[in-house]
């Protein structure tokens, strides 16, 4: 994963970025470097947006309320015009999810959203995770060589599906929204049929879960749409609709981004002897381990906003209605922020200023639920097994908003322990 070295362009002249060039899908960090050193807060015609890379200029991005996370309008952005009526459910219920709320709707959502999936949420999750992380583990032993792409998806769809309490016959669906959902409202280039595919999944796991939720209001049980429903019913209460946006969410965000994360991380542990060591020999630390890598390589390349009002960043004029595209991926690589920042390091003491979950309002309501799987999973697996990694080239996910392999061929090979 070095970062790789960075073409010297005329005096005054910014080359653009392509958010969907495989070079950049492969290596978003270099074009995050030149940014930061010729223009942090960059307009890009390729993007239509303003790029900021720095670290100091993300986190006041983040910060600043006059820049709206509402940006469903993002998706129908060089869409047909009949498009918003043929995807009803993806304009409906993207736009509810809480990450895509503002101002008072936000604050209400989230603060029922952090009581239903609060610590007690990750300490219901530890007590069935071991054994999950192991019945897969057994499944990697018994295929050798395989694609852990595929593979990854299982444990955190396992998960969810266990949160929820929702029957095995119901998990492919699970799946299969989670990666529709990103693949259209994450993708680098995006067409009309992948919004027409996100808005069938939409619709279909609304079939399951409008079946489902009527029982559990009769017989709530310990499970997350049970406290959902149990949230909703609360003082500031959520509307049916809202419900199901926020059950969309966590799904996807539970599954896709974990998913994805666990591939990345596996190959940068398993080609790196001095972290396999940290793994095998101080089990304790992997929580921290995992935390660092989270901010390089990291998942979350970007997230967007559109400026709700004129406003100045980064000594730039944003126009109302831009869009922006806040970079993680530059901030979390900032040399004017982290010393050695291409370096694993577990120590570091400002490792909680990684912009891993978005700092912020939005901060991600499942980052300790996410971490922890993260955790168990290599712990138990790098344990185990001696872990090759069997490629070099990787095809990317190609999204603006992850880092990801679509394929990771790899050994688990038993070890004699």
């Amino acid at each position: 994963m070095s970062v790789q070295a960075i073409s010297q362009e005329p005096p005054g002249k910014v080359t653009d970025v392509n958010f969907a060039d495989p070079a950049f899908l492969a290596d978003p960090w270099s074009s995050m470097i030149r940014l930061q050193d010729e223009a942090p807060v960059y307009y890009s015609r390729n993007q239509g947006g303003w790029i900021v890379s720095r670290y100091e200029d993300v986190r006041a991005a983040f910060a600043d309320r006059r820049l709206l996370a509402s940006r469903v309008s993002q998706l129908y952005r060089n869409m047909p015009p009949d498009m918003q009526e043929k995807t009803e459910a993806v304009r409906l219920y993207t736009g509810l999810i809480v990450n895509r709320l503002d101002g008072r709707d936000h604050t209400r959502i989230r603060s029922l959203l952090v009581k239903a999936f609060d610590k007690s949420t990750v300490s219901s999750v530890s007590a069935f995770l071991g054994e999950l992380v192991d019945d897969i583990l057994d499944k990697c032993e018994r295929l050798g060589e395989f694609d852990f792409a595929k593979m990854g998806f299982e444990l955190p769809t396992r998960v969810m599906q266990r949160l929820l309490d929702i029957p095995d016959e119901y998990r492919p669906l699970l799946l299969e929204l989670a990666h529709n959902f990103t693949s259209a409202s994450s993708a680098a280039a995006l067409t009309p049929e992948l919004l027409l595919q996100l808005d069938k999944s939409i619709r279909d796991m609304n079939d399951v879960f409008n079946a489902i939720i009527p029982v559990r209001e009769r017989n709530p049980g310990n499970d997350l749409i049970s406290a959902m429903i149990h949230a909703r019913d609360g003082l500031n209460k959520l509307s049916h609709d809202e419900m199901l946006a926020q059950l969309h969410g966590l799904n996807v965000a539970g599954a896709e981004t974990t998913a994805l994360t666990l591939t990345t991380q596996i190959v940068r542990i398993a080609r790196d002897p001095n972290l396999v060591r940290i793994v095998r020999e101080q089990p304790d630390r992997v929580f921290d381990l995992v935390t660092e890598l989270l901010r390089y390589a990291g998942t979350v390349k970007c997230m967007t906003r559109i400026a709700g009002e004129d406003l100045e960043l980064g000594g730039q004029q944003i126009a109302k209605g831009d869009l922006l595209w806040i970079m993680h991926a530059g901030a979390n690589i900032d040399a004017r922020k982290w010393k050695e920042p291409f370096a694993a390091d577990i120590d570091r003491e400002n490792a909680r200023d990684s912009m891993a979950f978005g700092p912020g309002l939005h901060f991600c309501v499942g980052h300790l639920l996410a971490r922890t799987e993260l955790t168990e999973f290599f712990r138990r697996a790098f344990a185990r097994f001696d872990i090759e990694i069997l490629q070099d080239e990787f095809e990317m996910v190609p999204s603006y908003i992850f880092y990801g392999y679509k394929g990771l061929r790899v050994r688990f090979t038993p070890r004699n322990t």
